[in-house]
Formats: structure tokens, sequence, C-alpha cells
């Protein structure tokens, strides 16, 4: 079968691309931001457009075809070499802005916060709230603050800090019902948030508390949601301390005791490996270093 044209489209290629990458359509459709239907969609037609199949299912997923194999390899580095061309093209002198994805909760109640702080060569900055990690090869961030363990496959992840878990709430909330002993929390709504529901069990584990097998939880869809209703007085929360700063300050919310436990995961700073920082990312990376220097050993 003779190709309908030159060449297929780049969107077919990238997902191609992805699908090879993990030899799984729902991986490489998270990835991609995308439903699996659609990456098999786009696998089919590019099948169709070349004649051939590139994958061939088993057991455990997929596997290439000879033909797969080879052609992977040479739009893996095709689509790469391009991504670097357009960073290269971009980065050239002029008033680009330094562009820094982050999660929601770290760029609102931690990143902007301190952005009269950056130093005077990211005085042009963007940055970006995401749900979900910045993708490098789609997404034209220069760097990133990521929650993991560090981990990231061909990124760079600069180690900022481990994250820990306080209880907080709101005054009125104690004086209803005060917190005489650990145990007392389960006299009280709970509040977690919806990607983070093993927060609460690392605390209670930390405090020596048995969970209460018929808690009363509110179920927020994030940590951000979740400290908006510790606020309004919904219910007890646990969050990272350093993201809750000013409301502590202020008394818009208080610590009941010191205990704090470590969380699930540590923030990082990431770009990809291969490329040379530009001045900008150089100059952000030094001061977001500085911004965590005392609390950089970890426990």
């Amino acid at each position: 079968m003779a190709f309908r044209t030159p060449t297929p489209p780049l969107n077919h290629l990238r997902s191609f691309q992805a699908i090879g990458k993990h030899l799984s359509l729902a991986r490489a459709a998270e990835e991609l931001h995308l439903t699996p239907s659609a990456l098999s969609h786009q696998l089919g037609q590019l099948e169709e457009r070349l004649g051939t199949k590139l994958f061939a299912r088993n057991g455990r997923g997929l596997q290439f075809t000879d033909v797969g194999r080879k052609l992977h390899a040479q739009v893996d580095e095709s689509l790469s070499q391009l991504a670097l061309a357009l960073r290269d093209a971009a980065s050239q002198p002029g008033d680009r802005p330094l562009v820094v994805s982050a999660l929601h909760t770290f760029a609102s109640r931690w990143l902007l916060p301190r952005f009269s702080r950056f130093p005077a060569q990211v005085a042009n900055t963007e940055i970006r709230v995401s749900r979900v990690d910045a993708n490098f090869d789609r997404d034209n961030v220069d760097c990133a603050v990521f929650y993991g363990d560090g981990g990231w496959r061909g990124l760079t992840a600069d180690f900022l800090r481990d994250e820990y878990l306080v209880l907080v709430c709101a005054p009125a909330v104690l004086a209803q019902r005060p917190l005489e002993r650990y145990e007392d929390i389960h006299g009280h709504q709970l509040l977690e948030a919806k990607p983070r529901p093993q927060d609460w069990e690392l605390w209670l584990q930390k405090a020596g508390v048995a969970p209460d097998p018929l808690p009363r939880l509110l179920t927020l869809e994030s940590r951000n949601l979740v400290i908006e209703a510790a606020e309004a007085g919904l219910g007890l929360a646990v969050v990272d301390p350093e993201m809750v700063t000013k409301e502590l300050e202020t008394g818009r919310l208080v610590q009941p005791w010191p205990l704090a436990a470590k969380g699930p995961g540590a923030y990082y700073l990431v770009y990809p490996e291969e490329h040379e920082l530009a001045g900008k990312v150089l100059a952000f990376r030094e001061w977001l270093l500085s911004e965590f220097t005392p609390q950089t050993g970890r426990s």
C-alpha cells in the first residue's frame, strides 16, 4: 500500500514514539493526556499508511515487529532532534520568559509568595500551574518543580526538600471540640485530598493512633481545597506546614501539636538531562536551591 502523503501527521509519529517507549497504550495515553482508544486509532492510521504492522500483541501488552523496532529508533531520534532545534530557536537572545511549571499547591502557596525575591536575571518569568507533571517534549517549559521520588527518566532532578505533614485546623474547631490526645481526632471530621489518601495514614502511624474503621471523611479534589476547607472550619487536615505559613502566622489555622510525619515524597527541580542549561534557568536553579539550603538534610 502506497503512502497517501509524503509524511504521516506529526501527532501520529509522536503517539508512535510514546507507545514504543512504554509498549503500553495505557501508559502512553497517560503521558500524552489522550485516551487509549484515541492512540489506538492513530496507530491504526499510521500502520495503514505504511502498509505494515508496527506492533504485535502478546499476553503482557505490546511488542515491536522488526519493522516497528527499526522505525521507532529513527522516529525517536528525529523527534528528539526536532525538539532540541525548537528549544535552541526559542532560547535565542530576546525577551523570551523563563517558563517554570509546578503543581498547583506548590506554585500558589510557596513559589508565588516569593516572586519578589526572584533574581534579576529571571524578572521575565512565566509560571504555569498544572495538575500533572510537565512533559518537556510537548509543553515547552524550561524547568519544573516535581513531587515524588526523584526518579524521572531522562530528567535531572535536584533535591529541594522532603515533605512533612502536620495536623492543622481552624481555631473554631478546637473551641467546639478540644484536642487533648492524638486519639481525640476521631471525634472530628477529617479532610483528605483525593490524590493523597495516604497522608492521614502516615500521620496516624507517626502518632501511634489506630485508624478509625468508620472515619468521618470529607474528600476533596486537591490539597489546595483541603487547606481552604480547613480554614473554613470544616474539619482537621494534615498538610505540609510550608504550604500554610501565612495561615499559621495570621492564626487562620492553628497547629495543635508539633508532631510531623514524613510525607511519601519530596520536591525536586527537574529539567532534561541532555540539555545545556540557559542562563535564566541556571539563575533560577541557584536561587531555588539557596531558598532550600537550610532544609536540604534528609531525616
